[in-house]
């Protein structure tokens, strides 16, 4: 987690739309537009462990390789004030698809946009454009969403809180 630190403070300057320099590449991924469903389910679209959240605002830490990209932590900050620490408890979450997504969306399209990364992860078509840097958002339903789209490694990740200064979860975070 030593990207934390940097990914914290980078948040409000994410926010204002500008680049960080650092050591990875942070992204606002954007908010999840959840006005239908009120709940998103962070999880690999092939099953196993779901974890639901509020909607939220997504940032995400990239890795540096641009043959192919994998996110390296994402932050979904769910609450209304701002994270300033990791908390102590967390969840291993494991993605046997090499996929994960948070999302509101039914059974099937899950899979269509499991369809999509798959493509995406073995350089097909349009589809490895869209996921250039390891991911994609789908904010509204419009677009097929909501949803974010993550291309990680298969192992190794956790889920845990990021608390306010109160130590309230604010957010939660997953990183490798």
């Amino acid at each position: 987690m030593d990207h934390l630190p940097a990914l914290l403070a980078a948040l409000p300057a994410l926010d204002r739309g500008e680049e960080v320099a650092g050591p990875w590449r942070l992204r606002r991924a954007g908010a999840l537009d959840l006005s239908d469903s009120g709940e998103c389910w962070l999880e690999d679209p092939l099953g196993g462990e779901a974890y639901g959240f509020g909607g939220g605002v997504a940032y995400l830490v990239l890795d540096g390789d641009r043959r192919r990209p994998s996110v390296l932590a994402l932050l979904l900050h769910h609450g209304d004030t701002p994270p300033v620490a990791v908390g102590e408890d967390g969840d291993p979450v494991e993605s046997d698809s090499g996929v994960l997504m948070l999302h509101a969306l039914a059974a099937a399209d899950r899979a269509a946009l499991l369809d999509r990364a798959r493509a995406a992860r073995s350089g097909e078509g349009p589809a490895g454009a869209e996921f250039a840097d390891g991911w994609l958002m789908l904010p509204d339903r419009a677009s097929g969403g909501p949803a974010l789209v993550l291309l990680v490694e298969g192992d190794g990740h956790r889920l845990v809180p990021v608390l306010d200064a109160a130590g309230r979860a604010t957010a939660a975070l997953v990183h490798r």
